[in-house]
């Protein structure tokens, strides 16, 4: 009962925030990509996988390498990696690099991969980013420092030595390349201010990125707020991180580096399985038990895993669909300046088995005569959603649109008439809303009338 006492302590300043309604966004088109958590890590070799994001509309993509990759031992720099990257932007904004402080002899944790931890020696860091940084020589946009640092798994060490960590990230970033856009984050945004759905953990996760926020203010250009969860939360939650900026002393700009849905664990009757699938040492016992058991498991539970029937794996594929619009368009009109979808590719194989599990269903390519290229209904309801918002100015909430269950939305974009998009919320997650007519009056008169259901629906 404490931990909720002190959670809402920290989140109460903040819960009457409200994002402005058709906040314009600023960072250009929104719509992007990640790769997954590694890029030709010794002995993989790295391979292209950007032209193929933009061939889907994804007008950036996101990258995250390590430091015991670019700098194997003291002062030997390995830029194989990198360099496959860099070759394949044609500008700088189509770039996002995070960089994991993750190395076997510069790094307290002595890790090659997570977790990251403090530098051993600040100067040593200091050279490792600017070191990077100079060598892109511009090509890339925007730097990161590590990712969900409030997870023990991702970060070793307290708020405040990432705090510091940042600081110095910051100023090797601007020495090497003044123009360069500082991304503080990623916050694994698995927080619920309405109190829909707490998560365990999430006070102290808060009190991480508020201790995280004051000491690095003035230190990035941007916060990451990972947008993973139930998406009729993302107001919330977006007005909770500005609460905590503006009272650091700054407001700045909000990026989602990763999302995607609806989660595994989204499904209350999944649940029952976290503890042995987020357990390192019975991950693959308990989901080898769920495979074996498909045949009398609910479809919220048979739609992730990797034995789904073609017809379970299509009901994930359009409940993903629908989340990909209503996601996105949710967080653009909370003011998110951009989005990347988590992941373009997911080696199942290779993962962790709750990775594979909560990520491997979602992937936007998969392999073609050994070529990534775009697969299945995901991959075409991406582009078609990118193709819709990359010219997006703003996206404003519609609030009477004549039930409260009626989400609806107008999209003003660059060199074309408005579009709109409306659906109804669903009871219960994954349930079928059926279409109904709408006399929506806030429709043109030659849009009218417009059946919605659970599936949004775009007009123009």
């Amino acid at each position: 009962m404490a931990r909720w006492f002190a959670l809402l302590a920290v989140l109460w300043p903040f819960l009457s925030a409200r994002a402005t309604a058709a906040e314009p966004l600023k960072m250009g088109p929104p719509i992007g990509a990640s790769w997954t958590s590694a890029y030709g890590f010794p002995p993989q070799t790295p391979e292209p996988f950007v032209p193929q994001a933009r061939a889907l509309g994804a007008s950036f993509t996101r990258l995250t390498l390590y430091w015991s990759q670019l700098e194997p031992k003291p002062g030997e720099r390995r830029w194989t990696d990198l360099d496959a990257y860099l070759g394949q932007l044609k500008a700088p904004e189509e770039g996002f690099l995070t960089l994991e402080s993750a190395s076997p002899w510069a790094t307290r944790a002595g890790t090659w991969v997570f977790p990251s931890s403090p530098a051993r020696r600040e100067a040593d860091y200091y050279a490792f980013v600017h070191a990077v940084v100079a060598h892109a020589k511009g090509r890339i946009r925007y730097f990161q420092s590590d990712q969900e640092p409030n997870n023990p798994f991702f970060w070793r060490g307290t708020a405040e030595e990432f705090a510091a960590q940042q600081r110095v990230f910051y100023q090797a970033v601007k020495d090497a390349d003044p123009k360069a856009v500082v991304v503080l984050g990623g916050c694994d945004g698995l927080f619920d201010p309405t109190g829909a759905h707490p998560l365990p953990g999430q006070a102290a996760d808060m009190a991480f990125w508020t201790t995280v926020i004051a000491q690095a203010a003035g230190a990035y250009d941007v916060f990451d707020l990972r947008l993973y969860g139930d998406p009729y939360t993302i107001p919330a939650r977006v007005a909770v991180v500005r609460g905590l900026m503006t009272k650091a002393g700054g407001m700045k700009p909000i990026v989602a580096s990763e999302y995607n849905g609806p989660g595994f664990f989204d499904f209350p009757v999944n649940r029952r399985w976290a503890g042995g699938m987020m357990n390192p040492a019975t991950a693959a016992e308990t989901i080898g038990k769920l495979n074996a058991t498909a045949d009398t498991l609910p479809v919220e539970t048979r739609m992730f895993l990797a034995k789904a029937s073609p017809a379970d794996r299509a009901r994930l594929y359009a409940l993903a669909a629908d989340d990909l619009a209503v996601r996105n368009v949710l967080a653009l009109a909370s003011g998110v300046q951009k989005t990347a979808y988590f992941d373009l590719w997911h080696d199942s194989g290779q993962a962790p088995p709750a990775s594979a599990v909560m990520f491997g269903a979602f992937k936007l390519l998969d392999r073609t005569d050994g070529a990534l290229a775009p697969a299945g209904p995901l991959a075409t309801a991406y582009a078609q959603l990118a193709r819709r918002l990359n010219g997006a100015l703003s996206v404003e909430r519609i609030e009477d649109a004549g039930s409260p269950d009626i989400f609806a939305f107008r999209i003003a974009r660059r060199g074309r008439g408005p579009m709109w998009v409306a659906w109804r919320r669903p009871t219960i997650m994954g349930e079928a809303v059926a279409p109904t007519p709408l006399d929506a009056r806030w429709l043109p008169r030659r849009l009218r009338p417009l059946t919605v259901g659970s599936s949004p629906v775009f007009v123009e």
